[in-house]
């Protein structure tokens, strides 16, 4: 897109962004930031959503470097929310699984980000719902791949 109006439109997109994910990072952190972080609640979706999730998985899938996914993990173990567990056959390979308080942490604060959110989804009819989600979804996707190319 190199029309005299992309500057406009990127322009655009970067306010809406801030704003959005600035206001709800604020509020989701009122809410909840007393129990758990934003990237500790992610890290945990994410280890619960994948199984047999390793610290490169959970490192690659938010976008952080390998020490900084070992902070994360120490502080998700200490805290009793996720184990660790060794490959059997590979010990270089670690396992993350939630705990039984791990995963209701997990469950309480997905609630609490839902009842967050929600309010401001009866706004938008269900398709509009649908048809942001699924550009922000192609958005993420062609931002993993270099010069925001689709896979051919």
């Amino acid at each position: 897109m190199s029309t005299p109006d992309a500057k406009s439109l990127v322009n655009r997109y970067l306010d809406a962004s801030f704003m959005v994910n600035k206001r709800f990072d604020t509020r989701i952190r009122e809410q909840v930031g007393q129990t758990i972080t934003t990237d500790q609640f992610c890290a945990l979706r994410l280890i619960e959503e994948k199984p047999s999730c390793t610290p490169s998985d959970l490192a690659e899938l938010l976008c952080i470097g390998k020490s900084s996914i070992t902070a994360l993990v120490n502080k998700l173990v200490d805290r009793d929310l996720v184990h660790r567990a060794g490959d059997e056959r590979d010990r270089r390979v670690v396992y993350l699984t939630l705990t039984e308080t791990g995963k209701q942490v997990y469950r309480e604060t997905e609630q609490e980000i839902q009842q967050i959110l929600e309010p401001y989804l009866v706004h938008f009819t269900p398709e509009e719902v649908r048809i942001f989600i699924e550009s922000f979804e192609k958005l993420a996707a062609l931002l993993s791949h270099e010069g925001g190319r689709e896979k051919e």
